[in-house]
């Protein structure tokens, strides 16, 4: 993938985890990245594509440590290469696992498939955003269901998705050979980070403590946020009776706005960034888990927070609608008044979730020893 690991984002966690996974299973696994040099000059057009300013410093640093990032790949490796060394590094290895964006796909395009070992795309930013408002993300539509992007396609070995609505588009739009597999997530390993991870944080116990963990931006439901908490400050009564933990950082601006409204409402704080290796235990001490969403794959903090018996408000959209059983272990909701009714139903009790349903959902849907065996057939290794 061309990020750095460090970058801490959901795609970065999957690699990282399935290479450490598979080699434990005895199959010698890398993560392959760009190198600095490459990331900063695309963060940098990125930038000024996005924002039209080019001369702004850049942070690539990320939000993990590298040191981390090491711990967490146990025996695997993290490799990062040039773009002039591309195509020897990855002729080393017998099987190319890469992330489906549209610059990872025409690296390997430039090199050409036939060059390389068979290549095999994981889809982890999805190709269709269901409820594009931006002229980014519709402009991401627009490429993604293109030729262009079915031209980047053409010669890989074949696809893979974690969501339903993403199979059914790859076998409409692309006819290409496309594998359903969820992750595979351990609710032994994660209720043992759980325990062995103490961030420090302390949260009042005689509230309703809900949380949100993403980054402040438009995807992760950031605008739904915000009218949530304008909600939220409007009732006295329920207000006084919940504490509202964000985690998680945006832009300068976002940052701002929600360092503001922790100044106007009492029951709002906000954490920034936190290590991954703290999540798990931050999310066994909530009630709920709010992730307001605008488009995903799988997404891992829903898979943690389930995983340890959390019920999860979410839009109706894939990826969210993959993992939560409605009405059983959380919501799948359509707008933004149906997202606050459902919240405060929960606060005034009126429903509750039984946590150990929660939990056995997820071990029986993504029992990792089921799912790395359908991996493995997919890479076609023995």
């Amino acid at each position: 993938m061309l990020p750095l690991l460090t970058q801490g984002g959901g795609a970065e966690k999957y690699f990282i985890d399935l290479a450490r996974n598979l080699r434990e299973r005895g199959f010698e696994t890398d993560v392959v990245t760009m190198d600095e040099k490459f990331f900063a000059r695309f963060a940098k057009l990125l930038y000024l594509f996005a924002y039209r300013r080019w001369f702004r410093h850049i942070d690539i640093s990320g939000r993990e440590s590298e040191e981390a990032v090491k711990q967490q790949l146990g025996k695997a490796r993290w490799v990062k290469i040039s773009f002039k060394n591309l195509r020897k590094i990855l002729g080393e290895y017998d099987i190319v696992y890469a992330k489906n964006e549209l610059v990872d796909l025409a690296l390997l395009k430039f090199i050409g498939y036939k060059k390389l070992p068979p290549v095999i795309v994981g889809v982890h930013t999805p190709i269709f955003f269901p409820d594009a408002k931006s002229f980014i993300t519709k402009l991401h539509n627009f490429l993604y269901l293109s030729f262009i992007y079915k031209w980047l396609l053409h010669g890989v070995k074949c696809v893979h998705v974690s969501n339903n609505f993403t199979k059914n588009l790859v076998d409409k739009k692309f006819k290409i050979k496309c594998r359903l597999i969820y992750y595979p997530f351990s609710v032994d390993k994660i209720g043992k980070i759980a325990e062995s991870n103490k961030s420090g944080i302390d949260f009042d116990a005689s509230k309703k403590n809900i949380i949100f963990v993403g980054r402040l931006s438009e995807q992760k439901g950031f605008p739904a946020l915000l009218d949530l908490i304008q909600r939220l400050g409007k009732d006295d009564s329920l207000k006084k009776r919940i504490g509202l933990n964000i985690f998680g950082s945006g832009g300068s601006s976002e940052n701002s706005i929600i360092k503001n409204l922790t100044k106007k409402f009492d029951f709002v704080r906000y954490f920034g960034h936190i290590e991954n290796k703290f999540i798990p235990g931050i999310l066994a001490r909530h009630d709920l888990m709010v992730a307001p969403s605008e488009w995903e794959t799988l997404p891992y903090s829903i898979l943690e927070a389930q995983a340890l018996g959390l019920p999860v408000i979410a839009f109706d959209i894939p990826g969210p609608a993959d993992i939560i059983e409605n009405e059983r272990a959380g919501f799948l909701v359509k707008n933004e008044d149906d997202f606050f009714e459902k919240i405060e139903n929960l606060i005034e009790e009126k429903i509750s979730f039984d946590k150990d349903y929660i939990i056995q959902n997820i071990r029986k849907k993504f029992d990792p020893e089921k799912i790395y065996g359908e991996l493995i057939e997919m890479f076609g290794v023995k």
